[in-house]
């Protein structure tokens, strides 16, 4: 029953929840209890909206939204409205919502099609039901302060203080009828250290991302009673690898072994094996590890530390396809020819027996003729081979259908056992990480047509072509800054932008004008639609192969073995097809907020590491402009801000179209050298401030910057009041 349709039709608006009631139920013939139920189910969700005077009106009628809430640390935010671009919601305007609440907004202005200014009509929920931060024993009361400042301080009563010390860091539970008032209470439930040493920082960021660290009982109950014993005469019905030459190639510190690989040098070509852990024949369907799976979506990897998406009794036992022991796995068996075409593929349930468990380093000084480690892996040396010939046939396929390939350097903290931050350093990918990376790939990419043409549920890893709009943008600002380019021609060709990062390579701005790139292109997400992936530029592809660590690759195992089982294709249809689109949205989510727990982590480590160098000089390059200032990229990967203020004093005119602030005397555009000093290190806002060396503070209090417009290229003044306590970080668009 449509009770909008009804209330429009009948003109039922005005009325309080009672009279409302009773006009629908005599229209309906519903009883009235009922009715009422409903009502307020349509107010509490937004669909209907209350007046200060009791009064029911239908929330859209009276051009009202509803929204997701995201708060920035400055005061203002921006409402998530579905169909429309972020509605800005100025400070004034956000009502004592908080940042993640569902809320009613309205627009109260708009310049363009995609610039609305809005503001919060009502809160529907606050999402914020716990906070983390810093426990304060005050004369009059004790409060605890937020780690993120946009939410209010909280009151902590004694007996709701679990005997925390003052500046403990504690997790805390807001007292929900007082949320709205002018002082919000709450009790601790969690102390997590004392605040400023690495442990309580890093699990204070583990809790303020939710994630889930501990295992319930009832999951470590099932995960306990798997045997961790493969008893391969118990598996009679799956294909017996365990005499192949099968090696795993990891991290140094890997402790989970997902997939192992195994070739054959044949007539035709080449025969490769590709097996991964059956993680699905131990996580059965709606079991507790299934549900606990689920939720988590993902593994999380910090520096030190790695939160599971399975107990370790699967993710580092039975799972883990360690050496030495019988493992049962999902084999991808594929011929390619000599060129690496593929003939065929199949895939397979086995069992298998790694000889060797090796690692990239292992590879790599192989490859580059290490005679001991040669002589030790004489018994694959000539399987190592046949992986590098692989993979380079592979990689240059892939380059020809236009692969968008970004090299870029990824900051690796190293921590010694007692977690001090002993270096932080760029690695790049080499030789051995590109033949594991293009066997998965084309593992992945086979497995997700053979299920594409089969028509049946499936997850697939999906990214899409960047929206005409953003294409526009970066092909302007590419050519304003001397990069020659098709993408206003081409934006829809993965190869067009293949061609921008051959032609910048080299360049002392390469690494920056590729993160320009990146950032402008769409992010990758799951979805049951085969909609192709951009970057690779494939037709198909799905996440097959790390069913350890992550669920989209565990839900479609499981597709998988029940196909190969004989279970009728309409019948699963019929189970999975809601199931693979829950599972998408989920991976998704938890994917990102995985990843934004992650460079936090990194950024509070960063930042942790520089106060050692407070001070010191380092040489860098200008990695972004601003209004406020330029951004500086040291040869470790570590940013930092030097501030307009700090520059030296000029007329400067801030042009975003080439992203340069250009003095009279001065000019900084990003790729551009300059030596800083490490002036200050704030481990609270992750926030690094560097000084231009040779350069005095500047000691005015006003000088002028100019902007240009970016419709009409004009040239916009306007005076920027220096403050030396001012606070300016960037908004980061990753």
């Amino acid at each position: 029953m449509d009770l909008i349709k009804i209330i429009r039709e009948n003109k039922l608006i005005y009325l309080n929840v009672d009279r409302l009631s009773k006009e629908l139920a005599k229209i309906t013939g519903e009883a009235e209890i009922d009715i009422r139920n409903q009502i307020n189910d349509l107010i509490n969700d937004g669909t209907l909206y209350v007046d200060d005077q009791n009064k029911i009106s239908i929330s859209a009628d009276k051009g009202f939204f509803k929204a997701k809430m995201t708060l920035n640390r400055k005061g203002y935010g921006f409402a998530n409205v579905e169909g429309y671009p972020d509605f800005f919601i100025p400070a004034f305007a956000i009502n004592g919502a908080y940042d993640g609440d569902d809320c009613l907004v309205e627009i109260i202005s708009r310049k363009s099609d995609d610039e609305i200014e809005g503001k919060v009509v009502k809160v529907l929920r606050h999402n914020t039901t716990h906070i983390v931060g810093t426990y304060i024993v005050g004369k009059s009361k004790n409060v605890v302060f937020p780690d993120d400042d946009r939410l209010p301080q909280i009151r902590i009563l004694k007996n709701d203080s679990k005997n925390a010390k003052n500046n403990e860091k504690v997790w805390v539970e807001l007292d929900a009828e007082t949320i709205d008032s002018k002082e919000v209470c709450g009790k601790i439930v969690e102390i997590l250290g004392q605040a400023n040493t690495p442990k309580a920082e890093q699990l204070s960021i583990i809790r303020s991302f939710k994630l889930i660290d501990q295992f319930d009982l009832d999951t470590l109950k099932e995960a306990r009673a798997i045997s961790q014993i493969v008893d391969k005469a118990n598996f009679s019905q799956r294909i017996d690898f365990t005499s192949q030459r099968v090696i795993t190639i990891d991290g140094e510190d890997a402790r989970d072994f997902d997939d192992a690989i195994a070739v054959e040098k044949i007539e035709s070509g080449y025969k490769l094996f590709v097996h991964i852990a059956d993680v699905s024949e131990y996580v059965k369907e709606n079991s507790h590890l299934d549900k606990e799976a689920f939720r988590r979506g993902t593994s999380v990897y910090f520096s030190n530390q790695v939160i599971p998406m399975l107990p370790k009794e699967l993710s580092n036992g039975v799972c883990s396809l360690s050496e030495g022991t019988d493992r049962l796995v999902l084999s991808v068996v594929i011929d390619l020819n000599n060129d690496c075409d593929v003939l065929n593929s199949k895939i397979v349930e086995g069992v298998i027996h790694s000889h060797h468990r090796m690692t990239y380093t292992e590879i790599k000084n192989i490859l580059e003729g290490d005679n001991f480690l040669i002589e030790k892996y004489q018994d694959v040396y000539n399987d190592i081979l046949l992986y590098q010939d692989i993979s380079n046939k592979l990689q240059k396929k892939r380059h020809a259908r236009g692969e968008i390939r970004m090299n870029i350097p990824e900051p690796y903290i190293l921590e010694n056992e007692s977690g001090e931050i002993v270096s932080i350093e760029k690695r790049v990918q080499d030789e051995a990480h590109q033949i594991i990376e293009s066997l998965m790939i084309l593992t992945n990419e086979c497995v997700a047509k053979t299920f594409f043409d089969l028509k049946l549920p499936f997850v697939y890893r999906v990214h899409e072509k960047s929206d005409s709009e953003k294409v526009l943008r970066l092909s302007e600002l590419l050519k304003n800054m001397g990069v020659a380019n098709q993408l206003q021609i081409d934006g829809d060709k993965p190869m067009s932008y293949q061609k921008i990062i051959e032609s910048i390579k080299g360049n002392p701005s390469e690494t920056t004008l590729t993160k320009l790139i990146l950032r402008s292109m769409m992010k990758a997400r799951y979805t049951p639609s085969c909609l192709g992936h951009f970057g690779l530029a494939s037709e198909y592809y799905c996440h097959f192969t790390s069913p350890i660590r992550r669920y989209p690759d565990l839900m479609i195992h499981r597709i998988i073995k029940n196909y190969l089982r004989g279970v009728p294709i309409q019948d699963l249809k019929l189970k999975y097809t809601s199931i693979v689109a829950r599972a998408s949205i989920q991976s998704s989510e938890t994917e990102k907020v995985a990843d934004e727990a992650e460079r936090e982590v990194d950024d509070y480590k960063k930042a942790l590491y520089m106060t050692k160098f407070i001070g010191e000089q380092f040489v860098g390059t200008i990695s972004g402009v601003q209004e406020f200032g330029i951004f500086v990229e040291l040869d470790n990967g570590v940013e930092g801000l030097v501030r307009l203020e700090d520059l030296p004093s000029d007329e400067y005119v801030y042009d975003e179209s080439v992203m340069t602030l250009k003095g009279e005397k001065n000019h900084y555009t990003i790729g551009d050298s300059v030596r800083v000093i490490v002036a200050n290190s704030n481990i609270r806002l992750r926030q690094i401030d560097f000084d231009l060396v040779g350069v005095e503070k500047n000691t005015l209090g006003n000088f002028v910057v100019k902007k240009k417009d970016k419709k009409s290229k004009k040239s916009t003044r306007k005076s920027v009041k220096i403050s030396k306590t001012k606070n300016t970080k960037r908004k980061k668009k990753r």
